[in-house]
């Protein structure tokens, strides 16, 4: 059973709005850019694993995916975690593309198609330091006999796994996601006897949800924007130009000629994902280019916004 996944997050929409706000000569477009790309083969990723747990009986495991818990070291993040009344298990998902050359001294190498090589840190000590501060922390709140197993998972059937030599040996707990499956059914025919029963496994699995401390998903704090580093307007919805003109209540592109009665509509989405949930009259001119508050107004007003503050004091509710 699914009880947290990562549909909760805004951070893939507010990454990928920034993709479009942010100026492309701006000196940390590219970092965004590469953090929106990540993010989407992480979860393009974490879909593919998912797609596989589905398979198990949703009576007897709880998944819980994206958990990000405090102990006192700080914090510590695990992409899946599989909870069951004889065991837990650590997913460390990998979205890796190409050929992973396990090495020696536990060198981890990606060839990507153009065979050039990059150096990644090895995943398995990864997960085991993660199945430590699971364990103490599962300690600090009564849980002191659960088995935790870990695996670490390539998520992508067309990664090439191999091995530097034959003195160096793939680790065992990394497998392909194909055989996810398959192998959680083989770490639970090595733990016959339980150590929650059903109730006390439903409330640790809403323990740990609960204890879930997402992450600073304020796009402009973490890459050191301000607002007044986005670009502003009304992009077209065909060619993506901007700023299209308001004229006669609809939007009108000066590149390609488009006519739209709604492109404001991805310009406040946008708003509401980089800078905040609620706008003023004032805020919504600057951000879709138009001169008249009249206009504003009216395009506030029809789209059904709720409303707070009185007059100059004003704010609509972006939902």
């Amino acid at each position: 059973m699914f009880i947290k996944s990562h549909a909760e997050s805004l951070e893939l929409p507010a990454l990928e709005a920034s993709t479009r706000r942010v100026s492309v000569h701006h000196p940390v477009y590219s970092h965004v850019l590469t953090e929106w790309k990540n993010m989407r083969a992480a979860m393009k990723g974490e879909k593919e694993v998912a797609y596989s747990l589905r398979f198990l009986d949703e009576d007897n495991y709880y998944i819980l995916r994206d958990i990000r818990l405090r102990d006192e070291q700080g914090f510590f993040q695990i992409d899946t975690l599989v909870l069951s009344e004889t065991f837990a298990l650590i997913l460390e998902v990998k979205n890796w593309y190409g050929t992973i050359v396990f090495g020696e001294n536990g060198q981890v190498t990606r060839i990507n198609d153009n065979q050039e090589e990059t150096g990644f840190k090895n995943p398995v000590p990864q997960a085991k330091l993660q199945q430590h501060r699971l364990q103490k922390w599962l300690h600090s709140h009564g849980i002191t006999n659960l088995p935790i197993e870990f695996l670490v998972v390539i998520s992508f059937p067309s990664t090439i796994l191999k091995a530097a030599s034959t003195k160096n040996l793939i680790p065992a707990n990394v497998i392909h996601n194909s055989d996810l499956f398959f192998r959680i059914s083989e770490i639970a025919n090595n733990f016959s006897s339980s150590s929650l029963n059903k109730l006390k496994l439903r409330d640790l699995s809403r323990a740990i949800a609960g204890a879930h401390m997402p992450k600073n998903d304020n796009v402009l704090q973490r890459f050191q924007l301000t607002s007044g580093d986005l670009l502003e307007g009304v992009f077209c919805p065909e060619c993506g130009a901007s700023p299209m003109r308001r004229n006669k209540r609809q939007w009108a592109c000066g590149h390609c000629g488009c006519n739209s009665k709604d492109a404001h509509l991805a310009a406040l989405n946008d708003y509401k994902l980089l800078i905040g949930h609620s706008i003023s009259n004032r805020e919504a001119r600057r951000f879709l280019q138009v001169e008249s508050p009249y206009v504003a107004k009216y395009i506030l007003q029809k789209e059904g916004y709720g409303r707070v503050g009185m007059t100059k004091n004003r704010r609509y509710l972006l939902r």
